[in-house]
């Protein structure tokens, strides 16, 4: 080849480039499409046991609307199980407007704190109750601690705040 006749080669632009890798990426995945399915389905199968937990129910923030609803129960019962006057607190934010305007929040701080239950090692949500015809919820808790377990039922309103607690 002569000097004069050099011919100047030309290169892949970074567009050919991408393209490329694009296809062979995608021709290897549809290679390996069964086991790709079977992974996404381990993996989904592995999330929903991980959501539900070992209780068998879903979280209340994933469950049905009534479920949805039920958040100031959690705060109740958890504030009966911890005995902090912060828990406290927080569930007296949580009760009905009624029950704020005959009980002050120090009044029922102090109440619940002179509560003599033994201590709770495991508070768990049992189930859930609503009734369609006026909006209310009944959420069922069980309480291991000292050697006895008891139950608990949070009456809601249609609000989602505690009427009572037996």
């Amino acid at each position: 080849m002569i000097v004069g006749q050099t011919v100047t080669m030309a290169t892949p632009g970074a567009g050919f480039l991408l393209r490329r890798v694009g296809a062979r990426a995608g021709l290897g995945l549809w290679r390996h499409r069964g086991g790709l399915l079977l992974a996404a389905l381990i993996t989904v199968a592995l999330g929903g046991y991980v959501l539900l937990g070992s209780s068998g129910t879903l979280p209340s923030a994933l469950g049905s609307p009534a479920a949805a609803s039920t958040d100031c129960a959690d705060t109740a019962m958890a504030a009966i199980a911890d005995k902090s006057s912060a828990a406290a607190q927080r569930a007296y934010a949580c009760m009905d407007a009624g029950f704020q305007q005959r009980v002050t929040e120090d009044q029922f701080v102090s109440q619940l704190l002179a509560q003599q239950t033994p201590p709770a090692d495991k508070l768990q949500r049992v189930g859930d109750y609503h009734d369609a015809t006026n909006g209310s919820t009944l959420v069922y808790f069980a309480v291991n601690g000292g050697g006895q377990s008891v139950g608990y039922i949070v009456y809601l309103n249609r609000d989602g705040k505690v009427l009572k607690i037996e």
